[in-house]
Protein backbone atom coordinates (compact mmCIF):
# COMPACT_ATOMS: atom_id res chain seq x y z
CA UNK A 1 0.00 0.00 0.00
CA UNK A 2 2.89 2.55 1.08
CA UNK A 3 4.52 1.44 -2.69
CA UNK A 4 0.80 2.42 -4.17
CA UNK A 5 0.76 5.90 -2.47
CA UNK A 6 4.40 6.60 -3.51
CA UNK A 7 3.91 5.73 -6.76
CA UNK A 8 0.60 7.90 -7.21
CA UNK A 9 2.53 10.89 -5.27
CA UNK A 10 5.02 10.40 -8.03
CA UNK A 11 3.08 10.53 -10.82
CA UNK A 12 1.46 13.61 -9.22
CA UNK A 13 4.68 15.34 -8.84
CA UNK A 14 5.10 14.77 -12.64
CA UNK A 15 1.97 15.65 -14.06
CA UNK A 16 0.31 18.54 -12.42
CA UNK A 17 1.40 21.47 -14.63
CA UNK A 18 -0.15 19.07 -17.23
CA UNK A 19 -3.19 18.67 -15.40
CA UNK A 20 -3.59 22.17 -14.53
CA UNK A 21 -3.29 22.84 -17.79
CA UNK A 22 -6.40 20.93 -19.17
CA UNK A 23 -8.33 22.03 -15.35
CA UNK A 24 -7.61 25.85 -16.73
CA UNK A 25 -8.64 24.90 -20.28
CA UNK A 26 -11.99 23.38 -19.32
CA UNK A 27 -12.90 26.43 -16.66
CA UNK A 28 -11.91 29.06 -19.56
CA UNK A 29 -14.43 27.25 -22.21
CA UNK A 30 -17.34 26.86 -19.55
CA UNK A 31 -16.87 30.74 -18.33
CA UNK A 32 -16.24 32.10 -22.15
CA UNK A 33 -19.43 29.84 -23.22
CA UNK A 34 -17.28 28.95 -26.48
CA UNK A 35 -18.92 27.27 -29.10
CA UNK A 36 -17.33 23.63 -29.96
CA UNK A 37 -16.19 24.92 -33.59
CA UNK A 38 -14.12 27.84 -32.18
CA UNK A 39 -12.44 25.95 -28.87
CA UNK A 40 -14.00 22.58 -27.98
CA UNK A 41 -13.30 21.73 -23.99
CA UNK A 42 -10.79 19.26 -22.73
CA UNK A 43 -14.36 16.90 -22.25
CA UNK A 44 -15.14 17.01 -25.80
CA UNK A 45 -11.64 16.77 -27.08
CA UNK A 46 -11.14 13.79 -25.12
CA UNK A 47 -14.93 11.97 -25.97
CA UNK A 48 -13.62 12.09 -29.33
CA UNK A 49 -10.29 10.68 -28.58
CA UNK A 50 -12.36 7.74 -27.10
CA UNK A 51 -15.18 7.66 -30.17
CA UNK A 52 -12.60 7.60 -32.87
CA UNK A 53 -10.06 5.80 -31.53
CA UNK A 54 -9.48 3.65 -34.37
CA UNK A 55 -8.74 6.92 -36.67
CA UNK A 56 -6.12 8.24 -34.13
CA UNK A 57 -4.40 5.22 -33.30
CA UNK A 58 -3.83 4.54 -37.50
CA UNK A 59 -2.80 7.88 -37.73
CA UNK A 60 -0.47 8.02 -34.78
CA UNK A 61 1.23 4.62 -35.52
CA UNK A 62 2.12 6.23 -39.09
CA UNK A 63 3.67 9.56 -37.22
CA UNK A 64 5.13 7.36 -34.55
CA UNK A 65 7.40 5.54 -37.37
CA UNK A 66 8.18 8.03 -39.74
CA UNK A 67 9.85 9.93 -36.70
CA UNK A 68 11.58 7.07 -34.95
CA UNK A 69 13.19 5.98 -38.68
CA UNK A 70 13.92 9.77 -39.27
CA UNK A 71 15.14 9.90 -35.91
CA UNK A 72 17.92 7.21 -35.70
CA UNK A 73 18.56 7.83 -39.35
CA UNK A 74 19.16 11.46 -38.65
CA UNK A 75 21.16 10.69 -36.13
CA UNK A 76 23.20 7.90 -37.00
CA UNK A 77 24.17 10.08 -40.50
CA UNK A 78 25.05 12.81 -38.13
CA UNK A 79 27.17 10.77 -35.73
CA UNK A 80 29.22 9.34 -38.80
CA UNK A 81 29.38 12.70 -40.31
CA UNK A 82 30.97 13.54 -37.12
CA UNK A 83 33.50 10.88 -37.20
CA UNK A 84 34.73 11.68 -40.70
CA UNK A 85 35.31 15.24 -39.79
CA UNK A 86 37.53 13.93 -36.77
CA UNK A 87 39.38 11.73 -38.64
CA UNK A 88 40.20 13.96 -41.19
CA UNK A 89 40.84 17.62 -41.19
CA UNK A 90 40.31 18.06 -44.62
CA UNK A 91 36.82 16.21 -44.57
CA UNK A 92 36.14 18.18 -41.80
CA UNK A 93 35.94 21.92 -43.46
CA UNK A 94 33.00 20.15 -46.02
CA UNK A 95 31.34 17.89 -43.40
CA UNK A 96 31.37 20.98 -40.74
CA UNK A 97 29.75 22.91 -43.27
CA UNK A 98 27.34 20.97 -44.59
CA UNK A 99 25.59 20.92 -41.35
CA UNK A 100 25.44 24.36 -40.54
CA UNK A 101 24.07 24.80 -43.99
CA UNK A 102 21.47 21.83 -43.19
CA UNK A 103 20.76 23.64 -39.92
CA UNK A 104 20.36 27.04 -40.86
CA UNK A 105 17.48 26.59 -43.22
CA UNK A 106 14.24 25.64 -41.80
CA UNK A 107 13.29 21.76 -42.41
CA UNK A 108 9.60 23.09 -43.20
CA UNK A 109 11.20 24.70 -46.32
CA UNK A 110 13.06 21.32 -47.48
CA UNK A 111 9.22 19.55 -47.49
CA UNK A 112 8.22 21.42 -51.14
CA UNK A 113 12.07 20.63 -52.36
CA UNK A 114 11.92 16.99 -51.35
CA UNK A 115 8.15 16.18 -51.89
CA UNK A 116 8.89 17.34 -55.91
CA UNK A 117 11.99 15.21 -56.07
CA UNK A 118 11.54 12.25 -54.13
CA UNK A 119 7.34 12.84 -54.72
CA UNK A 120 4.76 12.41 -51.58
CA UNK A 121 5.78 9.46 -49.79
CA UNK A 122 6.65 8.35 -46.80
CA UNK A 123 10.07 7.82 -47.03
CA UNK A 124 10.33 11.74 -48.21
CA UNK A 125 8.58 12.45 -44.47
CA UNK A 126 11.34 9.99 -42.82
CA UNK A 127 14.14 12.30 -44.46
CA UNK A 128 12.71 15.76 -43.03
CA UNK A 129 12.53 14.11 -39.66
CA UNK A 130 16.54 12.99 -40.30
CA UNK A 131 17.55 16.40 -41.61
CA UNK A 132 16.14 17.59 -38.37
CA UNK A 133 17.90 14.73 -36.39
CA UNK A 134 20.85 15.77 -38.13
CA UNK A 135 22.61 18.65 -36.69
CA UNK A 136 22.25 17.84 -32.85
CA UNK A 137 23.74 14.30 -33.67
CA UNK A 138 26.71 16.57 -36.01
CA UNK A 139 27.53 18.74 -33.35
CA UNK A 140 27.28 15.90 -29.65
CA UNK A 141 29.40 13.67 -31.30
CA UNK A 142 32.03 16.27 -32.78
CA UNK A 143 32.04 17.70 -28.63
CA UNK A 144 32.40 14.00 -27.24
CA UNK A 145 35.02 12.93 -29.89
CA UNK A 146 37.07 15.73 -29.18
CA UNK A 147 37.03 15.82 -25.13
CA UNK A 148 38.80 12.94 -24.85
CA UNK A 149 40.96 12.82 -21.56
CA UNK A 150 44.20 14.02 -21.80
CA UNK A 151 46.16 11.10 -20.31
CA UNK A 152 44.15 8.96 -22.75
CA UNK A 153 45.73 10.47 -25.37
CA UNK A 154 48.86 10.56 -24.25
CA UNK A 155 48.52 7.37 -23.17
CA UNK A 156 47.19 5.82 -26.51
CA UNK A 157 50.13 8.40 -28.69
CA UNK A 158 52.98 6.30 -26.22
CA UNK A 159 51.51 3.29 -27.49
CA UNK A 160 51.44 4.37 -31.23
CA UNK A 161 48.31 3.55 -31.48
CA UNK A 162 46.31 4.59 -35.02
CA UNK A 163 44.17 6.96 -35.29
CA UNK A 164 41.19 3.98 -36.36
CA UNK A 165 42.58 2.02 -33.16
CA UNK A 166 42.08 5.71 -30.73
CA UNK A 167 38.75 5.61 -32.46
CA UNK A 168 37.56 2.57 -31.95
CA UNK A 169 38.77 2.25 -28.27
CA UNK A 170 38.88 5.92 -26.67
CA UNK A 171 36.90 8.37 -29.40
CA UNK A 172 33.85 6.48 -29.48
CA UNK A 173 33.06 5.26 -25.74
CA UNK A 174 33.73 9.26 -25.02
CA UNK A 175 30.72 9.91 -27.68
CA UNK A 176 28.55 7.15 -26.72
CA UNK A 177 26.59 9.03 -24.32
CA UNK A 178 26.41 12.46 -26.38
CA UNK A 179 24.91 10.28 -29.24
CA UNK A 180 22.13 9.02 -27.13
CA UNK A 181 21.97 12.35 -25.50
CA UNK A 182 21.44 14.15 -29.11
CA UNK A 183 18.78 11.66 -30.03
CA UNK A 184 16.61 12.60 -26.86
CA UNK A 185 17.03 15.91 -27.68
CA UNK A 186 15.83 15.65 -30.98
CA UNK A 187 13.14 12.97 -30.00
CA UNK A 188 10.30 15.45 -29.03
CA UNK A 189 11.23 17.77 -32.56
CA UNK A 190 10.86 14.41 -34.51
CA UNK A 191 7.05 13.91 -33.90
CA UNK A 192 6.75 17.75 -34.79
CA UNK A 193 8.73 17.40 -38.19
CA UNK A 194 6.58 14.53 -39.09
CA UNK A 195 3.27 16.22 -38.50
CA UNK A 196 4.49 19.31 -40.49
CA UNK A 197 5.57 17.20 -43.42
CA UNK A 198 1.97 15.36 -43.67
CA UNK A 199 0.17 18.73 -42.91
CA UNK A 200 1.91 20.03 -45.80
CA UNK A 201 1.86 17.20 -48.07
CA UNK A 202 -1.61 15.72 -46.84
CA UNK A 203 0.30 11.85 -46.53
CA UNK A 204 -1.45 9.76 -43.71
CA UNK A 205 -0.55 10.24 -39.99
CA UNK A 206 -1.53 13.11 -37.73
CA UNK A 207 0.09 15.98 -39.55
CA UNK A 208 -3.33 14.92 -42.09
CA UNK A 209 -5.70 14.05 -39.47
CA UNK A 210 -4.62 17.61 -37.96
CA UNK A 211 -5.12 19.09 -41.65
CA UNK A 212 -8.65 17.32 -42.71
CA UNK A 213 -10.41 18.17 -39.35
CA UNK A 214 -9.85 21.44 -39.44
CA UNK A 215 -11.39 21.39 -43.06
CA UNK A 216 -13.98 19.89 -41.39
CA UNK A 217 -14.25 22.40 -38.94
CA UNK A 218 -14.09 19.29 -36.42
CA UNK A 219 -12.06 21.44 -33.58
CA UNK A 220 -11.79 18.68 -31.10
CA UNK A 221 -10.19 16.35 -33.55
CA UNK A 222 -7.95 18.68 -34.92
CA UNK A 223 -7.08 19.38 -31.61
CA UNK A 224 -7.39 15.24 -30.07
CA UNK A 225 -3.99 15.23 -32.92
CA UNK A 226 -2.19 18.28 -31.14
CA UNK A 227 -2.82 16.85 -27.73
CA UNK A 228 -1.53 12.76 -28.76
CA UNK A 229 1.34 14.66 -30.73
CA UNK A 230 1.98 15.99 -27.54
CA UNK A 231 1.82 12.50 -25.40
CA UNK A 232 4.27 10.90 -28.36
CA UNK A 233 6.54 13.32 -27.68
CA UNK A 234 6.82 13.06 -24.23
CA UNK A 235 7.31 9.44 -24.32
CA UNK A 236 9.88 9.47 -26.94
CA UNK A 237 11.49 11.93 -24.88
CA UNK A 238 11.27 10.10 -21.76
CA UNK A 239 12.03 6.56 -23.17
CA UNK A 240 15.33 8.24 -24.93
CA UNK A 241 16.16 9.23 -21.42
CA UNK A 242 16.01 5.93 -19.89
CA UNK A 243 17.91 4.66 -22.52
CA UNK A 244 20.74 7.20 -21.79
CA UNK A 245 20.95 6.38 -18.57
CA UNK A 246 21.30 2.48 -19.02
CA UNK A 247 24.01 3.46 -21.08
CA UNK A 248 25.98 5.29 -19.18
CA UNK A 249 25.77 3.37 -16.61
CA UNK A 250 27.04 0.54 -18.21
CA UNK A 251 29.81 2.71 -19.47
CA UNK A 252 30.53 3.96 -16.25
Amino acid sequence: MRQIMFTIRKTISHTWAVIAVFVVWEIFVRVQGFNQIVLPSPAIVFASLVQDSDIYVAATLKTLWVALAGLLIGATIGGIAAIIGWLSAFAAGFVSASAIVVRSVPFVVFVPVLATIMGYTTNMVITIVALMSFFPSFVLVSSGLTSLPSAATDVSRVYGATPLRKLIYLALLAAASNWLASIRLSSSRAILAGMVAEFLTGIDGLGRLFLMARADLKSEQALGAAVIAAIASLLLFYLAGLAEKMVNRRLS
